[in-house]
């Protein structure tokens, strides 16, 4: 069972996170290009040493076959949240419509979410943190882009496994399940040519998984800084789009995942992974895929910026629903 009180330090710390970014673009030191460098270096360097370091371990089959499951689980889940979203917003303007259904499907489980299972529960149970990341890469290069787009071609195989999160998962899959995860993790230990570079290995990976947390939500705190809230609070369709993913959706997964637990499908420890993941808010690629199909980029930074302020209240509340 996670520590709420754990969970509140760890969520405070990311709101923490962003403030040298903000203060840095309202201050006109950070231009333009400084966030999307800063978001190069944490989805090719940072998220890849994050999802590489969870599988430099012995491979134990209990642990593999909850990796299954929690991808499972996952997978059913994004599907649900798909057409839950499907059918919210119908009488908003097509392109915000657009915007909100995505905001409801995606949440920040990579850069908020692993980070966070990392201080709650330990870095053991980021590999099933991971499992979250490969199913959320999967649908947001299929249906994220279907919602944007409305075209069916985006529902492609090659699409759904060629990006910068699966790949990585994939190569420490290989790792973990041929051994050779195992192998490093002793070979550091021991002396010699194998046990240096281990040892080198592993600790450039742990050293570089670190960035994660604290450039992610520097990128948010840039974003934060350039976001005009007047009328903001006139927009009914924010409202229940945040309010929606930070509360409502977590509350009706928690109920899905209680009784998967209940039945003896799911352990806890995974419950609690899991429903930790789905109370992150709107991903940051709500902004960026925004951007890419031409649609309000301003008004989706907005959404992502109230949902990753606001959930530093929601994310403990929702976290109180595994001591039921």
């Amino acid at each position: 069972m996670i520590k709420i009180s754990l969970l509140i330090t760890a969520v405070a710390t990311l709101f923490v996170y962003m403030l040298p970014g903000f203060i840095l673009r309202k201050t006109k030191i950070a231009d333009d290009k400084f966030a999307k460098n800063l978001s190069n270096v944490t989805l090719y360097v940072a998220q890849v040493c994050l999802l590489l370091h969870g599988f430099i371990t012995a491979f134990d089959i209990t642990v593999f076959k909850n990796m299954l499951i929690t991808f499972a689980v996952v997978f059913v889940i994004h599907i649900f949240l798909y057409f839950f979203a499907k059918g919210m917003f119908k009488k908003a303007p097509d392109g915000i419509r657009k915007i909100l259904r995505f905001s409801l499907v995606f949440s920040n489980a990579g850069y908020m979410g692993i980070p966070i299972i990392n201080d709650v529960l330990g870095a053991d149970y980021t590999v099933y943190a991971s499992m979250y990341v490969v199913v959320f890469n999967i649908f947001v290069y299929s249906l994220g882009r279907l919602i944007y787009t409305e075209d069916k071609s985006y529902i492609s195989v090659k699409k759904m496994i060629i990006n910068p999160a699966v790949i990585p998962i994939a190569i420490g899959f290989v790792i973990y399940v041929t051994g050779l995860g195992g192998y490093m993790q002793s070979a550091a230990l021991e002396t010699g040519f194998l046990a240096e570079a281990s040892r080198l290995i592993i600790t450039v990976i742990s050293s570089l998984k670190n960035l994660v947390a604290p450039l992610s939500m520097m990128v948010i705190g840039v974003k934060l800084a350039d976001i005009k809230f007047k009328g903001i609070f006139r927009d009914k369709y924010m409202y229940i789009a945040v309010a929606t993913r930070l509360l409502v959706l977590p509350t009706i997964i928690f109920v899905g995942l209680k009784g998967l637990n209940l039945v003896g499908f799911l352990p806890v420890e995974l419950m609690s992974v899991v429903l930790i993941l789905c109370s992150t808010p709107a991903a940051a690629v709500t902004t960026m895929f925004a951007e890419i199909f031409n649609l309000d980029g301003t008004y989706s930074g907005k959404i992502v910026a109230i949902n990753t302020v606001l959930s530093i209240v929601t994310m403990p509340l929702i976290g109180l629903l595994l001591y039921i």
